[in-house]
């Protein structure tokens, strides 16, 4: 008997000490009746696009966790950022003009306690959605348009691209997310007809530009019939059959990384292949598809450097040079810039997207192409790709 008395206590004491409020789940720090913790001084202002850097001395209160910075932007969203006790500085960013904001300042103890206010007034710089606005350059290409943008900050921006449809009503057509400090991107798949390419920007905050209204007309342009492409093998082309390649891979409308054109390597550049078009065309552009492989991005093997040479009549059968003319000069592109080994989600899918080329409006018909390759994303002694496609206006079948 005596036991379970002793028993029936013990449980007794453990319930009236789980009911009692827990004072260890709690911040850490002084009692929440030590008061604020003062207030930051000294305030100095240095402003950048779309924002500021706020510095400030710190009040002599070893209790204190961060500086809290509220703030608003656009139509009243409210925003804040936080630095924490080791640093004299914090940014703020979201503005989308150049107008005085306040920007209030507040100085957070471990026990979540919060100071008075001061304000500092920021003025920003001109943000980057508005500077890559008035970059923009918009010009009819063939079967659409394409864009011309500078980022300099290499902001986080959409380029929007509006047209319309067959009733005459407003739709996107586009948009172009990027990071990229500059650069074209192209908008296709429509007719030669007059029509509307109205373009905005957006930034990551959702304040935007005005509108870049545009009326152009796409030039016209045929894909060509790839199913008469075959490869004009000459003496001092390239082999293009290493690991499974097939130089005919390159127009089988396959543009996965498994059926791909690739080179034995041990060759030294300039190396070049030769193909017959089987018709005779005045070329507007070319789309190239480099293999794009996660390790084999913008490295390796893939073109970054070529020439792209054509002829109308039959090759000298010896591989030489003459009678050749060199249509264009080709450098792959790669949106972030990073060095070989790095790239971006913008990277990446901009490389299975095709590179986009196009033949200087001077260039002849021709029905033979010749691609002399200088150099590779990785330095490598081969090369290896998947896939192109040619557009213009066939001039002649024979």
């Amino acid at each position: 008997m005596k036991s379970y008395i002793m028993v029936l206590h013990l449980v007794l004491i453990f319930l009236s000490i789980g009911c009692k409020e827990d004072d260890n789940i709690r911040p850490f720090g002084k009692d929440v009746e030590a008061g604020a913790p003062g207030v930051v001084s000294e305030i100095k202002v240095k402003n950048i696009p779309g924002g500021a850097v706020i510095s400030y001395q710190l009040p002599d209160n070893p209790d204190i966790m961060y500086v809290r910075a509220r703030y608003k932007v656009g139509q009243g969203k409210e925003m804040e950022a936080r630095a924490s006790v080791y640093a004299n500085e914090l940014t703020v960013n979201g503005f989308g003009d150049m107008n005085e904001h306040e920007v209030e300042l507040s100085c957070v103890d471990r026990m979540e306690n919060e100071g008075a206010t001061t304000v500092a007034v920021v003025t920003p710089l001109k943000p980057s959605v508005l500077t890559t606005f008035e970059s923009l350059e918009v010009n009819a290409t063939f079967g659409g348009v394409y864009v011309n943008f500078k980022n300099p900050e290499k902001a986080s921006l959409s380029i929007h691209v509006v047209t319309t449809d067959s009733l005459n009503q407003p739709y996107e057509a586009h948009v172009q997310y990027t990071q990229a400090e500059k650069g074209p991107f192209y908008v296709r798949g429509f007719k030669a007809e007059e029509r509307m390419f109205d373009i905005y920007v957006v930034d990551r905050w959702g304040n935007s530009s005005d509108t870049l209204y545009n009326v152009l007309t796409p030039y016209e342009e045929t894909r060509l019939n790839k199913k008469l492409f075959y490869p004009y093998i000459l003496p001092n082309d390239v082999a293009c059959n290493a690991w499974g390649g097939n130089l005919a891979y390159a127009w089988n409308d396959d543009y996965t990384p498994a059926l791909f054109v690739h080179s034995p390597g041990g060759d030294t550049f300039p190396m070049w292949f030769t193909f017959d078009m089987g018709v005779t065309a005045k070329l507007s552009r070319y789309k190239f598809y480099h293999l794009f492989m996660e390790e084999h991005a913008f490295q390796r093997g893939n073109l970054k450097t070529w020439e792209v040479w054509g002829r109308t009549d039959t090759p000298p059968a010896d591989g030489s040079w003459d009678g050749w003319t060199k249509l264009m000069d080709c450098e792959s592109y790669k949106p972030s810039g990073l060095p070989v080994g790095q790239h971006t989600a913008e990277d990446w899918e901009y490389l299975q997207a095709g590179e986009d080329f196009e033949f200087p409006a001077e260039a002849p018909p021709v029905r033979y192409i010749r691609f002399k390759v200088l150099e590779t994303w990785g330095g490598m002694d081969f090369i290896h790709f998947t896939e192109f496609t040619f557009w213009g206006n066939v001039i002649s079948n024979n």
